[in-house]
């Protein structure tokens, strides 16, 4: 269930036992207690793999920022990725707040009120 994203019934088919024998064992401390050694040693291990790839990414980046074919587009990326540590820049996004005179849907069954403005009655 922890490493591979098993629901307890896919976990439990793959144990060869049934969900509720499998909810039964999970119930016993033992079996919370080795599940939460599990999960623990399961996270550092990604946090492991992704320290490493990470550093590599960093080899990657600078091979590209000094590399003469690279574009100049492609040299500014990776001048903002050394930079931010790493870190992908944020995405800017533009919502327009005003009000539309788009369409609307307007689900079936459903009550439609219109308030109309005195003053302009």
């Amino acid at each position: 269930m922890i490493r591979d994203g098993l629901s307890q019934v896919a976990a439990a088919e793959a144990a060869g036992m049934s969900r509720q024998g499998l909810g039964k064992a999970m119930k016993r401390p033992a079996v919370r207690d080795a599940m939460a050694l599990e999960q623990a040693m399961f996270v550092a291990e990604i946090a492991d793999k992704r320290a490493i790839y990470r550093a590599q990414a960093f080899e990657v980046a600078v091979k590209m920022m000094l590399d003469p074919k690279t574009s100049d587009a492609v040299r500014a990326r990776m001048v903002e990725f050394l930079a931010g540590d790493g870190k992908t820049p944020q995405v800017a996004l533009h919502i327009d707040a005003r009000p539309s005179a788009g369409y609307e849907y307007i689900r079936p069954g459903a009550r439609v009120v219109e308030i109309e403005d005195p003053a302009k009655g």
